[in-house]
């Protein structure tokens, strides 16, 4: 599946896409922490198909996943 990075996480992780396989939201949590440095220590925000959801699911694969480091006020 694609990962879209955005911001600082972008930049720790040196790309702003990522391939990963995850069956759900908490393994790709997971597997986001060991690829991404310092990801563990940052707040962040994970939108499935342009919805942020904190809940684990399960994932197909077929779903747009984004990762948002916090978005200042405006």
């Amino acid at each position: 599946m694609r990962i879209l990075l955005f911001g600082s996480i972008a930049e720790k992780a040196g790309t702003s896409v990522l391939e990963m396989n995850a069956p759900s939201l908490h393994s790709l949590r997971h597997q986001l922490i060991a690829r991404i440095p310092g990801l563990e220590q940052m707040r962040y925000a994970i939108a499935i198909d342009r919805r942020v959801t904190v809940e684990d699911q399960a994932l197909t694969g077929s779903e747009e996943i984004a990762v948002l480091p916090p978005f200042a006020g405006g």
